[in-house]
């Protein structure tokens, strides 16, 4: 097979939540494909600094722009602006994501607001705002970062759980809507790979060793291990696979009591 099929070259990339975390591995997964990838974020100091490791690891270019992806007028200002600049958009990742957890009757409503904003409203908004340049071009790659809390039940998880498994139905819902346009639509759902968002959790030696206990291969993941997952969905050698959402859970999800 053709390497071809996984270069991204002259390829516009789009990464949401790009500045940390599994959105910055995205990136720069990305960027070693070359694309040029432009990463969204609300703290421009965070984009940037992400974005100058990025360029330094794969020499490629990388331009962070400012961006609340959950506002309407800044998600259709910023994708204008990507087009001006870049007159394409071929992969658009929508990474952005936060969490709550708690009993139900302790997540508040501004809680479950700013979730399901955070993880559900953003992709919306993004995905509405590029498909019509998508569409113009026949040709589009869109990949959602879901979770395994989308599929399966997970302790004090009564928002983010809900959150993500809407993500996975619009994922699946969209994967039809756009396929007759060339652009397929698909998710991936990580398990416990460890990133700021969640080094504190997995210190805590009984809540890591719990996590492993619940992984068939028994540890968490690394970030390398995630990283051709989404080169794969983003690239033109996956063209047939549409509506998917990977579990890239060491087993987790397969694993019985």
């Amino acid at each position: 097979m053709s390497m071809n099929l996984f270069s991204l070259s002259s390829q516009v990339a789009v990464v949401t939540g790009g500045g940390s975390g599994i959105g910055k591995a995205m990136a720069e997964t990305l960027a070693g494909a070359e694309a040029h990838v432009i990463i969204l974020g609300r703290t421009q100091s965070k984009i940037e600094e992400a974005a100058d490791e990025i360029s330094s690891e794969t020499n490629a270019e990388v331009t962070p722009l400012t961006c609340d992806v959950t506002d309407k007028n800044q998600v259709s200002e910023t994708v204008a602006r990507i087009m001006n600049d870049f007159g394409r958009i071929d992969v658009l990742v929508n990474n952005a994501g936060t969490a709550a957890y708690g009993k139900v009757e302790e997540i508040s409503e501004e809680d479950w607001e700013h979730v399901f904003n955070t993880n559900l409203k953003s992709a919306f908004l993004m995905t509405q705002a590029v498909v019509p340049h998508m569409k113009e071009a026949n040709y589009g790659r869109i990949v959602n970062t879901a979770s395994v809390a989308g599929g399966v039940s997970l302790f004090f998880s009564s928002v983010y759980g809900p959150s993500k498994a809407g993500l996975i139905h619009f994922t699946k819902q969209l994967s039809g809507e756009l396929a007759p346009y060339g652009i397929t639509v698909n998710a991936i759902s990580p398990w416990f790979f460890k990133t700021d968002f969640n080094a504190e959790s997995l210190e805590d030696d009984d809540f890591r060793h719990s996590v492993e206990q619940r992984t068939p291969i028994q540890r968490t993941g690394r970030l390398d291990e995630l990283k051709t997952s989404v080169l794969y969905l983003a690239a033109p050698g996956s063209s047939y696979v549409n509506g998917q959402n990977i579990y890239i859970d060491g087993g987790m999800t397969s694993f019985g009591l």
